[in-house]
């Protein structure tokens, strides 16, 4: 399809603008030089005046402007001239005149209240200067430039000539000569004036460009083209030489024509409904069914432009439609052959690998890709086999995909070509595993391949060599200096045939030991909460002072280590959480070690908690109702003195313990828990004689909410009620001791009503609105203890 391009301004529209721009500036006869080519201001190659007074005379313009017409002289001699204007045609030859318009203006006149009477002639161009007397023939008037309607003076005089200029240029004239004149009244002073010298605003139009570039599906056009498509894409880039002052062009459009070589008169041609600005590229594709398979075809393409202007036929481009695919390559290799059979290489051994075309007599390349590289190397004449090398870099599978290509560009199928590269990486052996940083550890190579002389290794990025000895083998000492390495090490042979890679990273460990008699970090629980135990720190580098340890990301602290490097510290857990301690170690140099994260949870040793009324995780006794909890001391525990408790939003509490070391303690709510619905949190823990706090017990219970019933035989969740309806609200006590109901009415104000000795009260209502509505309600003692709160729904109809 046609790639679209910017508009530029119309040409004729520039056209008018700067002739106008040039005439009334005056700016006329600055230059005798067009401005570009397919828009141009042409003005005179020579200007003469020739005067009635000095018939023998040529006089130049000097200013830009001529007399014509009858004028004064300096002296007050009269005067009558002619102005003579010759243009160059040459650069014009061969184009299409599209308009011509004669430009010219007033500078001065010397009557305004007499009409203007400027004529325009067309003449012989004089082989002389003209003169009055000897002045070129005046073959026929043009045009008549005295524009009645005109200002005067007016600075733009024009009148198109395209035909006399046209004539001209299609007659392969040189040059033309205008003559500007005063009519009839030539020899009166009021109708001379002094004018601008004339200029010719041109609109022409040369031939497009035979096109060129030509190109079939992105192939350029050779002696020897194929394509591997019945539907191929035509290209041509279509030029043309016009361009305007602003570096606009005409816009172009394509005819394209194709047809079999060897059947000429079978033509097919496309022209493009849309243009585009030159210079553009156009495509085509040829539709399905026109072309085939073998066929040898041709296509020329040619340009028109937005005049009609028609460029000649580009050369033609011919072309081979091919769309067989060649046959799957053949591949051979002695070095590395199809698995299962055994390879003779290795890693690191370049192999052989011979590519067939397998009868496809047009194959020029082949592209092949393997784990460890991918190319293509062309073929050994049409058709030809090919041989590449192949190096794999590792032990084990391996596969290499191939396909041919053939001159067209046609892909084979692919061959997948699978082989297995034995293993000839050296055997490495830590003589240290567990050596710490900075001490020596002694490497031993071993050899997989025959008549290895050599080692090359690399630690930690550092190339070395070591000789092996006569069984192969060889030892190095490397002494790690970083937590991470890495040594890769390669035999060579003799013959310097390298072997695989073997690859051996070990890490150094510098995080310190840590260990506990009284927490195990096995996931069992250790010594109880609350009990002090210890936790041993033990070095993984040489030369530690000190370590920094935390608990659960608490503040760090820092030990001091012993003269050999440990140390224990005491530690009391308070709860039976799981916890995790944080260790790492400092020299005295200041490396730092690792961390080392040791996780532990203690026993619980929590007392227990009873209450008949209030039972853990039941709901029970209500508000205003007081209720026993009963502390007990876990087995694990002795010598417990006291409790410390505290129930939900209360401070917390101190009871003493018995000398069986129970305690108990009275609680009565005095409300109910609206925001938990009633559900409240003991925490309990025991403190012994010897300081010692447990961990907590977590005893949850619900109070009985104890709200109000609410019942009515006329407002329901049913409905059946209409605005204006009066009905009664029975509000049932079932907390004891209820002096009053409080209730609210759709969130409205709360209001109180007295509870009857039956325990109840009625409340009278009337519906004064359709739709939801309901109503809440809880009772009150007169100590003030307050029920839960019951919500009654209920519906009105609208009518």
């Amino acid at each position: 399809m046609p790639v679209a391009r910017h508009r530029r301004v119309p040409r004729r529209l520039l056209a008018t603008g700067l002739a106008t721009l040039l005439a009334a500036t005056g700016a006329l006869a600055v230059t005798a030089q067009p401005a570009s080519a397919g828009l141009t201001f042409l003005r005179p190659t020579s200007v003469a005046v020739t005067d009635a007074e000095r018939p023998t005379g040529t006089f130049p313009s000097t200013d830009g402007t001529v007399p014509v017409g009858t004028w004064n002289d300096a002296e007050g001699g009269n005067h009558t001239s002619r102005a003579y204007f010759t243009f160059d045609l040459t650069r014009y030859h061969g184009q299409r005149i599209i308009s011509a318009r004669a430009i010219t203006g007033e500078k001065t006149v010397n009557n305004c209240d007499k009409p203007r009477q400027l004529e325009l002639w067309r003449t012989d161009t004089p082989a002389t200067p003209p003169t009055w007397k000897n002045a070129p023939t005046a073959r026929a008037k043009i045009a008549d430039l005295s524009l009645p309607d005109a200002p005067c003076p007016w600075s733009y005089l024009s009148r198109l000539i395209t035909e006399t200029v046209a004539t001209a240029v299609n007659g392969q004239q040189d040059t033309l000569t205008l003559m500007i004149r005063v009519g009839d009244a030539e020899e009166s002073l009021h109708y001379g004036r002094r004018i601008t010298n004339l200029g010719l605003s041109l609109e022409h139009n040369a031939t497009p460009d035979a096109p060129g570039k030509l190109s079939v599906s992105g192939v350029a056009c050779t002696d020897a083209t194929f394509v591997g498509t019945t539907t191929p894409e035509l290209q041509a880039e279509l030029t043309d030489p016009d361009v305007n002052e602003t570096g606009g062009s005409d816009q172009v459009t394509a005819t394209f024509a194709w047809w079999p070589v060897d059947r000429p008169t079978e033509r097919t041609e496309f022209t493009w409904p849309s243009s585009m600005y030159a210079p553009a590229r156009f495509r085509y594709v040829v539709p399905q069914g026109q072309l085939a398979d073998g066929g040898r075809y041709a296509f020329a393409v040619r340009a028109t432009d937005q005049y009609g202007d028609t460029s000649a036929w580009s050369p033609e481009c011919r072309f081979t439609v091919d769309t067989r695919k060649p046959a799957e390559p053949t591949v051979v290799s002695t070095d590395f052959p199809r698995y299962p059979e055994q390879s003779v290489g290795g890693p690191n051994v370049p192999g052989r690998f011979t590519l067939g075309a397998n009868g496809s007599d047009d194959v020029v390349r082949y592209q092949y890709w393997g784990y460890d590289g991918y190319g293509q190397v062309a073929a050994d004449g049409l058709g030809g086999g090919a041989t590449f090398t192949y190096t794999p870099k590792r032990s084990g599978p391996h596969r290499i995909e191939v396909y041919s290509v053939d001159r067209t560009g046609n892909r084979s199928a692919t061959v997948d070509y699978q082989f297995w590269v034995r293993d000839t990486a050296p055997r490495v052996t830590d003589g240290n595993p567990e050596g710490r940083l900075g001490q020596p550890r002694e490497i031993t190579f071993s050899p997989v391949m025959a008549d290895v002389t050599e080692y090359v290794w690399w630690f930690n990025g550092e190339e070395r060599t070591v000789a092996a000895d006569a069984a192969g083998v060889a030892t190095v000492t490397v002494i790690p200096t970083e937590i991470q390495n890495t040594l890769r090490v390669q035999s060579r042979t003799s013959g310097g045939v390298p072997s695989g890679d073997a690859q051996y990273a070990f890490h150094v460990r510098t995080s310190p030991f840590v260990s506990s008699p009284n927490w195990p970090d096995n996931g069992w629980p250790g010594t109880p909460a609350g009990t002090e135990g210890t936790f041993v720190f033990r070095p993984a580098m040489d030369d530690v002072v000190e370590y920094v340890y935390s608990f659960d990301g608490g503040d760090p602290q820092t030990v001091a280590a012993g003269p050999d490097g440990s140390v224990t510290i005491n530690y009391t857990p308070r709860d039976v959480s799981n916890q995790t301690l944080e260790v790492f170690s400092r020299t005295s140099a200041g490396v730092q070690s690792e961390s080392t994260y040791y996780s532990f949870h203690a026993a619980s040793v929590a007392p227990e908690v009873n209450s008949e009324v209030y039972p853990r995780n039941l709901t029970g006794g209500g508000p205003g109702a007081p209720g026993a909890f009963t502390f007990t001391p876990h087995a694990g525990t002795s010598g417990v003195t006291s409790y410390v408790y505290q129930f939900a939003n209360e401070p917390e509490r101190t009871v003493e313990a018995g000398a069986d070391g129970t305690a108990t303690i009275h609680w009565t709510p005095q409300t109910f828990n609206t925001e938990y619905g009633g559900w409240t949190q003991l925490v309990v823990r025991a403190r012994t004689a010897g300081g010692i706090v447990t961990d907590a017990q977590y005893y949850s219970f619900r109070v009985d909410p104890k709200s109000p019933l609410v019942a009515s035989d006329v407002f329901g969740h049913q409905g059946g009620v209409v605005v204006g309806q009066t009905g009664e609200f029975v509000f049932t006590s079932q907390l004891a001791g209820s002096t009053e109901f409080v209730y609210s009415i759709d969130s409205g104000p709360e209001r109180t009503v007295a509870v009857g000795a039956d325990g109840t009260a009625r409340v009278t209502w009337t519906a004064d609105s359709p739709y939801s509505h309901n109503i809440t309600v809880r009772s009150r003692t007169a100590a003030g203890v307050v029920s839960g709160e019951v919500y009654y729904g209920f519906w009105i109809d609208w009518s």
